[in-house]
């Protein structure tokens, strides 16, 4: 794109590039009916959202946490867990576990 007589601007890019993907965008998810075993509770959504890591290693994602980082649930009332992990995390990425892995355990405690 030329601007007056003196300036000259031009992007960069890499045309053989314009059709690859760098990012893995292969997640799928399935909406499904409230199963009748659930009768008519009230259903709280939690989520993890992260990655096994530091917050330097992560960037521009995050560390673990849960979505919401509160959850108040009343007697009788269900809990809908959502929660991913990854085979192929950085082997050098902090962390306990197989190095290359993002893998998660939940133990169900009484108190």
């Amino acid at each position: 794109v030329a601007i007056g007589s003196r300036l000259a601007l031009q992007l960069a890019i890499n045309t053989n590039q314009f059709g690859r993907t760098f990012q893995d965008r292969s997640h799928s998810f399935a909406i499904r009916s409230r199963p009748d075993s659930v009768g008519a509770c009230r259903i709280h959504n939690l989520n993890v959202r992260g990655k096994r890591g530091n917050i330097v290693q992560v960037f521009p994602g995050v560390e673990y946490d849960f979505v919401p980082d509160t959850l108040v649930i009343g007697t009788g009332e269900c809990i809908h867990i959502q929660w991913t992990g990854s085979n192929t995390n950085p082997n050098n990425n902090d962390g306990q576990g197989r190095a290359g892995s993002d893998r998660s355990n939940m133990v169900l405690m009484r108190g």
